[in-house]
């Protein structure tokens, strides 16, 4: 009775480990079939059909402006801590701009309605003041921003 037991087992293992050489093979073959499809080398880099403008220097004083003071939360085409700031020239009046961008806190805390709006509908995050940005600064990085859609 030992001697069939032990040889039924013995069948029973065979068999299990015949599945499994099955399935890892089958699995190994069709992984190779589906590489096959993917041979084909992809461009290393995507190149843009329409060629980009150069930015001018004051663009480029922008960019850098933008990247020192404004990227860390605005994006230009995705609202992140703060909006989107591409088309913000469309969205509000640059005076309005300049106080915003130098002191939001004190033209939220004097009522203006924008500024409260635009205070309330990003959670009340405190935008941080920038005294130190001229309106030729101011006016280089909005530059920038609208540079974006070239």
């Amino acid at each position: 009775m030992f001697k069939e037991l032990s040889r039924t087992l013995g069948t029973i293992c065979a068999l299990v480990l015949a599945m499994i050489v099955v399935i890892f093979s089958t699995a190994f073959i069709i992984s190779r079939e589906e590489s096959s499809y993917s041979t084909q080398e992809l461009p290393k880099q995507i190149i843009d059909i329409v060629p980009k403008t150069a930015l001018t220097e004051r663009q480029e004083l922008g960019k850098s402006l933008f990247k020192a003071n404004c990227a860390a939360c605005h994006k230009l085409f995705k609202n992140t801590t703060g909006p989107r700031l591409y088309g913000v020239t469309d969205r509000y009046e640059k005076e309005w701009l300049y106080k915003w961008i130098n002191n939001s806190a004190a033209l939220i805390k004097s009522g203006d309605v924008q500024a409260v709006a635009l205070y309330n509908e990003y959670y009340q995050a405190n935008m941080n003041s920038f005294p130190n940005l001229t309106t030729e600064d101011i006016d280089a990085i909005l530059d920038y921003i609208e540079s974006a859609k070239n």
